[in-house]
């Protein structure tokens, strides 16, 4: 996906649905409190956040030349890998912490967002994208959706077939480690308000 709007439009869609419609349910019974917004507010906003984070370097180049420029890497550092991504899994513990004040939770915080950087890396991927996945272990980029830009005389029976298993357990993989993280955070199908503990 080329446009910011298009990662959020599925961020939205793919990985926040589940809390979005637990917490509409317990808004239409009035069990919502004033605190249970911040909850939901800043849960939202870091799942935004990091599945534009791959991107964060068409930002800088933007601000310091005038131009969006090469947006997957920084220098030499390919932004579009689990690496990189996985600074979002650090990235997600801080905020976490701050709102709940406890590592468990801190944890959940920050693999939604990775959830949520994650989902960048697919999306570019089944759009052409350049996604060097393994940096620093395999430096050339691939697709794990190679049925989305080439036939399969294209690219070999064997190589079609074992990305294409991958890339479905990848994408299973991240909307699991969305929802599951965003159920013990206590946005489930039913909202379960977080209480802090004395």
């Amino acid at each position: 996906m080329p446009y910011p709007a298009g990662h959020l439009i599925f961020f939205v869609l793919l990985l926040f649905p589940v809390a979005i419609y637990g917490f509409a349910k317990a808004f239409r019974k009035g069990k919502i409190q004033r605190s249970d917004w911040w909850y939901f507010l800043v849960l939202f906003a870091t799942g935004s956040f990091f599945s534009l984070f791959p991107d964060i370097s068409a930002v800088f180049n933007m601000i310091l030349y005038g131009s969006r420029g090469d947006h997957c890497s920084i220098g030499s550092v390919p932004t579009h890998s689990f690496v990189f991504a996985g600074i979002a899994f650090i990235g997600g513990i801080i905020p976490g912490m701050v709102l709940y004040r406890q590592w468990n939770k801190a944890l959940a915080v920050g693999v939604f967002a990775l959830a949520s950087s994650f989902l960048h890396l697919i999306l570019d991927d089944m759009d052409k994208g350049v996604i060097t996945y393994l940096y620093p272990l395999y430096n050339e980029p691939f697709s794990l959706y190679p049925f989305m830009t080439s036939t399969l005389s294209q690219t070999g029976i064997l190589y079609y077939i074992i990305t294409s298993i991958f890339g479905v357990l990848l994408f299973v993989l991240v909307v699991m480690m969305s929802f599951l993280s965003l159920r013990y955070l206590g946005f489930g199908l039913r909202y379960d308000p977080f209480k802090a503990e004395p």
